[in-house]
């Protein structure tokens, strides 16, 4: 029968050429086969990050080219330059190495510890930008199939700044790497904007990810964001403070960081502002109260040593979770501290009139 495998040989083992076309089409080539086949089915992912292609094709048929019910590709994940998804194929008793996968759509979440992928399987040939618009007047052109591919992991960031997500594998991580800058939005979340290149109409698409977090200022250099519900997530930036002395009535903390390691491409700083309302905590320490958006309010206390100047200001040099100076100080003057918060302001009195003698000789007070 045609396309029977040799006598002796495993069908299933055998390798195969595999490729993906514009329309996410799966197309496999048979051993002693001249072209590839377009083969009927779905992707998933298994627990492993594997990618798996089920077919949806009758048995018979299946038996003619000596394929099986499911394909698994072993390979290495990454975005290309266009922001498709890409499997780097390896090579094992089934296929060939160096052979690529690549699945056309775009990133719709990065919630929690995944990368969910939307891939649009389709037979008319129709360009990205016009499923996008069918969709938005929620019309979905005949065969059409949308797909969901999640790949589970941690989002971190590397060395230099840029947004990666470490996917994992058994061995090691395969690593993808958000290239070039993100932004702070309004409700000073993180954001990265990225331009995909529509390849039948050369048309630009954009696509903006939000990651749902929070700030927390860790060490005197470095920023970090907490994720929404998520054990491994986060980001920990490299960064140094901008204004070492604050004045609390602007509410705003400063820090500068670059983004970028290219040589070809200078490295990008960024001027970081957190937006917040300084209070005092019940142990007369400070924390700063950041708006979120949509009534979510998050707080970072601090610890401090106190100490006064000639001018009659009162200064509460910030300390990191060690107890370790953060390079922040406070700067209140007793008008601003009156008014912000009379009861907490004699209370802080009353502490620093017992430790009149020591305020006098200029002494910084723990506290």
């Amino acid at each position: 029968m045609k396309g029977l495998s040799p006598k002796g040989t495993d069908p299933k083992t055998m390798r195969r050429h595999y490729s993906i076309n514009s329309n996410n089409q799966l197309f496999i080539k048979p051993p002693k086969q001249k072209v590839s086949i377009p083969v009927r089915g779905r992707f998933s992912i298994d627990k492993n990050n594997q990618l798996i292609y089920w077919l949806n094709e009758p048995a018979s048929w299946r038996r003619l080219y000596n394929l099986p019910s499911k394909v698994s590709f072993i390979g290495n994940w990454k975005l290309n330059s266009n922001y498709d998804l890409e499997l780097n194929l390896g090579e094992t008793k089934s296929q060939y190495k160096g052979e690529r996968l690549i699945l056309k759509g775009e990133i719709i979440s990065t919630d929690s510890d995944t990368l969910t992928f939307e891939i649009i399987t389709h037979k008319q040939g129709l360009s990205p930008s016009e499923l996008s618009r069918s969709r938005f007047k929620g019309t979905v052109p005949e065969a059409t199939h949308i797909q969901i591919i999640k790949l589970t992991g941690s989002w971190q960031a590397d060395e230099f700044n840029r947004i990666i997500f470490m996917i994992k594998k058994k061995a090691s991580p395969d690593v993808i790497t958000l290239e070039g800058s993100w932004q702070i939005n309004q409700n000073q979340q993180i954001t990265y904007t990225y331009e995909k290149t529509d390849l039948k109409t050369k048309s630009k698409i954009s696509n903006t990810l939000t990651f749902q977090g929070f700030w927390q200022l860790g060490s005197a250099n470095k920023l970090t964001y907490i994720f929404k519900h998520s054990s491994d997530s986060k980001f920990d930036f490299r960064a140094q403070i901008e204004t070492p002395t604050i004045y609390p009535q602007k509410g705003v903390i400063k820090y500068r960081l670059g983004i970028g390691i290219r040589e070809e491409r200078p490295t990008k700083e960024k001027l970081i502002s957190l937006y917040g309302a300084w209070k005092f905590s019940r142990q007369l320490g400070l924390v700063f109260q950041m708006d979120y958006g949509e009534g979510e309010i998050k707080q970072i206390e601090f610890s401090a040593d106190i100490s006064v100047t000639q001018r009659n200001e009162i200064i509460f040099s910030l300390k990191d979770t060690k107890g370790e100076p953060l390079g922040l100080d406070i700067t209140f003057t007793h008008s601003f501290l009156n008014k912000l918060d009379a009861e907490t302001f004699l209370r802080l009195k009353d502490f620093l009139d017992k430790k009149e003698a020591a305020i006098e000789a200029g002494v910084r007070i723990p506290f």
